[in-house]
């Protein structure tokens, strides 16, 4: 671990790559204990919190529509019940079948809540890095809810299975990734039969979960034709792999009701099944190695699981991954050979994924100022309630201002997962939207919060006010952003010493600083 001492600067700058922004007085916290002692806390937190699971069933959601021609119309604010529903509730919710008529906005009901409950996870939570952790795996197993109403049915599920393996092992999560009902039908494995499988999950498997797009050799013409590691495996995959994973991966489905032998059909649950007549049991060759013919239930796709889990290429391609979105642009070689390293000796373990980012998080790197990357709509919103301290609420239409800053929760929809480059978040159109929902956030103007601080800040000379709220927002780097937002409040003609709405107004103008924007 580093010995280096860490300044205030220095923790403002960790807490908002590692967490999502400093609270009042979590900065002086790290920069008096040392960022060892930070991680050993984060570390060591559980995955649900008591006091964020109380606010979390104390949110009061709307819900209104008619239920039909002539009907009366429902109005009423409901908790975010469908969240503690089993998935069998749930997935009545995203079948659409002819003999069941449900609104839409109920079955809309499993991702809205999720999407609010998240949003107030990411701001609330002690566990932060785990927030961290949960928010980089669902962009890198994502699915999109307007895929199919089965998929945003299953959200929840898929989030717990990613909050419970975020920091543990990683050949874990990719089979809860590789039996998540949310992920077998956004990527059509589901109906995946020996004699015609669907390559569609086979291929992002090894492309975007596991090996990377540079681990694809797509001019040979079998693995035979590619480099070998020192143990002999392929250093690389071809399509055959692909293929070959797909056949293996035969028969991992979802129970929805399909007859499997014409005497018998799976139940309506939703749940992650198993069909053995779906499939292909006959002899296979992946990644080097030749799996048996008729071997146990899923023994031959978590025999692929196995080969990608521990592949050098899958070290490589994550924590490269890895380095990038807690650390930045670029993300250190050092930093990455050393998760790598980290990583490799955890295989196994149930804590490899902590590890990894423990050895990410100790070296110089993270001292580094140059290292930085733009925040995403949904960071630079957390960051600002943390910042002011604000009472959050999220609400509807908090949803739809992140959407038009350009990250709708859950709603990326390409399976490479929400971009951590800037470029979606920069054009006019984001930006503004951006600007707005942080002056939004700032003024309260949509009912998420009012912060605490405004009272005690109201009628105190403006150049005081700037300062504290840019403090609060950025630490010692907010000393130049405070004298140009109490210049420019000044050129305006306005008032000396603010009110209350006043000094919420500044608030939102330290927000829109650029230096704001990156983390």
């Amino acid at each position: 671990m580093t010995a280096a001492p860490i300044d205030l600067a220095t923790a403002h700058r960790i807490l908002a790559r590692a967490a999502y922004g400093a609270r009042p007085g979590e900065a002086e916290a790290l920069a008096r204990t040392g960022l060892a002692a930070w991680l050993d806390r984060q570390l060591a937190l559980p995955a649900e919190e008591p006091a964020v699971e109380a606010r979390i069933d104390g949110l009061l959601i709307p819900i209104r529509y008619a239920a039909g021609p002539g009907e009366q119309i429902l109005d009423e604010r409901r908790p975010p019940v469908t969240l503690r529903q089993s998935q069998a509730e749930r997935w009545r919710l995203g079948e659409f079948r002819r003999e069941v008529r449900i609104p839409g906005a109920e079955r809309d009901r499993p991702r809205l809540e999720l999407t609010l409950v998240t949003l107030l996870r990411r701001t609330a939570a002690e566990a932060q890095l785990r927030e961290r952790l949960a928010e980089f795996w669902h962009d890198h197993f994502n699915v999109a809810f307007q895929a199919d109403g089965r998929v945003a049915a299953s959200l929840p599920d898929h989030d717990r299975r990613i909050r419970e393996h975020a920091l543990g092992s990683f050949r874990a999560l990719l089979e809860a990734m590789a039996t998540s009902p949310a992920m077998l039908v956004y990527l059509n494995n589901q109906s995946s039969r020996a004699g015609a499988p669907n390559e569609n999950y086979a291929r992002e498997l090894l492309e975007l979960h596991t090996l990377g797009r540079a681990a694809y050799r797509g001019s040979a013409r079998s693995g035979r034709d590619v480099p070998r590691l020192p143990d002999g495996r392929p250093a690389f995959y071809v399509d055959a792999d692909v293929w070959e994973a797909a056949r293996a991966l035969t028969g991992w489905s979802v129970a929805s009701g399909q007859a499997f032998d014409g005497a018998r059909a799976l139940p309506r649950t939703g749940e992650f099944a198993y069909v053995a007549q779906w499939h292909d049991p006959y002899q296979k060759h992946f990644l080097g190695q030749d799996l048996d013919p008729f071997a146990p239930a899923m023994a031959h796709g978590r025999a692929v699981l196995d080969a990608l889990a521990a592949h050098p290429a899958t070290a490589r391609f994550l924590c490269t991954k890895l380095s990038r979105f807690l650390l930045g642009d670029p993300p250190p070689a050092a930093a990455i050979a050393r998760a790598e390293a980290a990583w490799t000796r955890s295989l196994g373990r149930d804590d490899q994924i902590a590890r990894t980012v423990r050895a990410l998080l100790t070296g110089p790197e993270v001292l580094d100022p140059a290292l930085d990357r733009t925040r995403r709509p949904v960071d630079v919103m957390a960051a600002a309630v943390r910042a002011l301290d604000i009472p959050f609420t999220p609400n509807i239409a908090l949803i739809g201002q992140l959407a038009m800053a350009g990250q709708l929760p859950f709603g990326w929809p390409p399976p490479d997962g929400q971009p951590l480059d800037a470029a979606p978040y920069l054009g006019a159109t984001a930006f503004r939207a951006r600007w707005g929902m942080l002056l939004n956030l700032a003024r309260n103007g949509s009912g998420t919060g009012l912060s605490p601080h405004y009272a005690d800040l109201a009628r105190a000379p403006v150049d005081t006010v700037s300062h504290r709220l840019a403090t609060l927002s950025l630490g010692p780097a907010g000393a130049p952003v405070a004298e140009t937002v109490a210049g420019v409040w000044a050129a305006a003609g306005r008032s000396p010493r603010p009110a209350p709405n006043e000094v919420a107004e500044l608030a939102g103008w330290v927000l829109s600083a650029p230096a704001f924007q990156t983390a």
